[in-house]
């Protein structure tokens, strides 16, 4: 009898952790899909402009340029994740996932210094790869990057056009809007699951090749994929370990600020300083979150959201194998609360409890 419960339970357990990961999948591109059909309807409408903001990113942009690209940019930001929380939000309901904190918009019971502090040593323990990766890269290039993000950083910054720009495409709005779904979403949701370390680390890689414009294939963007990695971890690091994104959301902010080569070798001598005094305290936030981590299960989550978000980009039909991974995932949810249901197990609000467990349904 106590054979039979427990293959039961461990069946539980696997289904689980496929609707939690076939959802992030799903959501993944499903989201993504649902932002370009409502951009194209507005395009259609003369809303919204057809173009790419990007394509106004050139060495010679005017100021109207950078200013038609930012207010673009905007909208199309809040169209993308918008679309992502249009799934999101009523999937959580459903879960008993509700209020502020089931999203990591919370302080999590720690006062503003503590979480603040932790933003910073969170960038100092992670900006020096990305640092000296640019350093290294501005003494001898190591290959051609994004033309956009090569006129980004060439054009003159001495305006402040460039640096509106610079705010909604980098260090304002966009720590705030990819926290909010990479480690309020998706590291949250895998972490109910798999567990903390699994979580970051699959969220990590499905963060750092999100970012398209390091796809390719030369020395510059294969060390930058390497730092961006590293920044990923840390910042997965300290959501889990405070619970809280508000010191994700200054970390990024810290590292995404626009920087001549002469800021960023003095800013790497006292992010190398920094880096001293808090070493200590962020191996033992790493080992806290990392303890009794599966490295299996490390290595399939990294592995399978790797090759998706790369694959994502790559293969026709995958929006829609998305939406049936969404569907499917949805389906083992709804099995696991029915047998929960019928065990007479309490359906518990999600919010209120840890990263590395679930309610119980």
């Amino acid at each position: 009898m106590r054979s039979v419960v427990k293959v039961d339970a461990m069946n539980a357990k696997t289904r689980r952790r496929a609707a939690a990961l076939l959802e992030v999948l799903g959501i993944y591109l499903t989201g993504a899909f649902l932002s370009d059909q409502v951009g194209n309807l507005l395009a259609h409408w003369h809303l919204v402009s057809a173009t790419s903001p990007f394509d106004l990113l050139t060495l010679h942009a005017t100021n109207a340029d950078l200013l038609v690209a930012s207010r673009q940019l905007l909208l199309g930001f809040m169209l993308l994740y918008g679309s992502y929380f249009l799934l999101i939000v009523p999937i959580n309901w459903w879960y008993r996932r509700r209020g502020r904190a089931a999203y990591g918009l919370t302080r999590a019971g720690r006062p503003w210094k503590t979480l603040i502090l932790a933003g910073v040593a969170t960038a100092v323990l992670t900006q020096w790869p990305v640092l000296l990766h640019t350093l290294v890269d501005a003494i001898h290039p190591l290959g051609a990057m994004a033309p956009w993000r090569q006129a980004f950083f060439e054009m003159s910054w001495r305006r402040w056009q460039f640096w509106l720009l610079a705010a909604t495409m980098s260090y304002a709005l966009i720590p705030v809007l990819e926290e909010l779904i990479f480690r309020g979403y998706y590291q949250r949701r895998l972490a109910e699951d798999w567990g903390d370390g699994p979580a970051i680390i699959g969220t990590a890689c499905l963060f750092t090749f999100a970012h398209k414009q390091y796809l390719i294939a030369n020395t510059y963007n294969i060390t930058m994929i390497a730092s961006l990695f590293c920044l990923a971890i840390g910042l997965g690091v300290v959501f889990a370990w405070t619970r809280s994104l508000i010191p994700s959301m200054i970390a990024h902010a810290v590292i995404n600020v626009p920087m001549t080569p002469l800021w960023q070798g003095a800013l790497l001598v006292v992010f190398a300083i920094g880096a001293f005094f808090v070493w200590r305290g962020g191996v033992r936030a790493v080992k806290k979150v990392f303890t009794n981590t599966r490295v299996v299960a490390c290595t399939l989550l990294a592995v399978v959201l790797t090759l998706y978000a790369i694959e994502a980009q790559q293969i026709h039909g995958m929006t829609q194998i998305a939406m049936g991974l969404l569907v499917v995932a949805l389906v083992l949810e709804a099995i696991d609360r029915r047998e929960n249901r019928s065990a007479g197990e309490p359906l518990n609000d999600a919010a209120s409890l840890p990263h590395g467990g679930r309610p119980s349904r």
